[in-house]
């Protein structure tokens, strides 16, 4: 509608010329000044319907849950005299979409009126990002000119990472990798036991020798305990783009806190290694534990100068992956990262999982990484867990 009305325009304005030209008159020339006129007014019209629209967006809070919808609010307001005849809006779609109301539907507003939508706001990556309207386009009367803008004061959201529960989340049966490690499938002989002392840890409780002592006995440790299974975490931001890092990222992250529940909810050892400024592990053995990790999470910041390497480096300074059942490391797609990391672990003769994020171009093969064939690859993209599995 909008390039036929401007053809017609331009027509009539050719018209007006020729009739000047040729015949001139005062009919002509006041067509002639009429069509000039249009574009004139039109813009006038619109300018002034910008000055006068009044745009209030709102949540139920900044704070959201990524793949949770939220209510969410927006009223257009007419605060002049005139009718405001085409109001076009148009939402972030990248990172979160709006439901039941179409992104570029058209409403009219009469004068000194409003339009109050309650709707659904679903974000699908954790992060801090504009989400909801994002520009108006304003036409004039006649549907021949209309003008794009971005609103002044755009609504910014706070997202967290989702939880997603998995039985199986790709690779091979995370059930076994559970069962091969649960603390309650062992029987240890012989073990060495000690009366309780006041600050001794309450997981290491022989509760067979307790009931026979008639007495608290804990368990001796021998050396050090390692836990079943370490999780290493990509700590590096690759590009600049947050169209880009932001899918990535989120990615990396559920796939982090997934499989942390999953083993904890089996009763596995687990830690989880990742690097906010150095090198941080937490022991995931219970809820509360879980719940550090989460905090955690909600508040990193994955870094332009972090990178699996640099977790490598760190290893120069004292064992970081050493004594392990098993070890999985989640990353955004980097050969040469991958293989750096890698060429440390296969020192040691434990199995190894590596999620790769976003690694899916035809030829970008990485089952010559390992030659032991200890290291398992899963390639996956970059949708967010609740959306589409492994």
């Amino acid at each position: 509608m909008k390039n036929k009305g401007v053809l017609i325009l331009a027509s009539l304005f050719i018209l007006s010329l020729v009739g000047i030209s040729f015949y001139g008159g005062p009919v002509t020339y006041v067509f002639f000044g009429t069509i000039l006129m249009i574009p004139v007014m039109s813009y006038l019209y619109i300018f002034y319907v910008i000055f006068a629209l009044k745009i209030f967006q709102k949540t139920d809070g900044r704070d959201m849950i990524s793949g949770t919808p939220s209510d969410f609010y927006i009223t257009l307001q007419n605060e002049g005299w005139i009718s405001f005849s085409s109001l076009r809006i148009i939402f972030y779609s990248s990172f979160s979409t709006v439901s039941e109301i179409d992104d570029g539907a058209v409403y009219e507003l009469p004068p000194q009126s409003s339009i109050l939508k309650t709707t659904k706001l679903l974000c699908r990556y954790r992060g801090e990002y504009n989400v909801g309207i994002e520009k108006i386009v304003v036409g004039d009367y006649l549907g021949i000119f209309s003008v794009t803008y971005r609103i002044r004061e755009p609504l910014s959201v706070i997202v967290s990472p989702a939880i997603v529960h998995m039985t199986d989340i790709g690779g091979r049966d995370n059930r076994s990798d559970a069962q091969y490690d649960d603390p309650r499938k062992r029987t240890d002989p012989d073990i060495t036991v000690r009366e309780y002392s006041y600050g001794d840890d309450l997981r290491f409780v022989n509760w067979k020798a307790t009931s026979v002592m008639n007495n608290l006995m804990i368990r001796e440790r021998h050396g050090e305990e390692k836990s079943g299974i370490l999780i290493v975490m990509d700590p590096g931001r690759y590009y600049a783009d947050a169209g880009l890092y932001l899918p990535a990222e989120n990615k990396v992250m559920e796939l982090v806190l997934s499989l942390s529940l999953y083993f904890m909810e089996n009763n596995v050892p687990t830690d989880v290694l990742f690097m906010p400024d150095d090198i941080e592990k937490i022991t995931i053995r219970n809820v509360a534990d879980y719940e550090t990790l989460y905090g955690s999470m909600t508040g990193y910041h994955f870094r332009n100068d972090a990178s699996l390497k640099s977790i490598s480096d760190k290893e120069e300074t004292g064992p970081l992956f050493g004594g392990y059942r098993m070890i999985i490391v989640v990353c955004q797609s980097n050969r040469d990262e991958t293989d750096g990391l890698l060429s440390i672990l296969n020192a040691d003769d434990i199995p190894i999982r590596v999620y790769l994020i976003g690694d899916n171009e035809p030829g970008n093969d990485l089952s010559d990484a390992d030659r032991s064939g200890r290291t398992e690859f899963i390639m996956t993209d970059t949708r967010p867990l609740s959306e589409v599995n492994v």
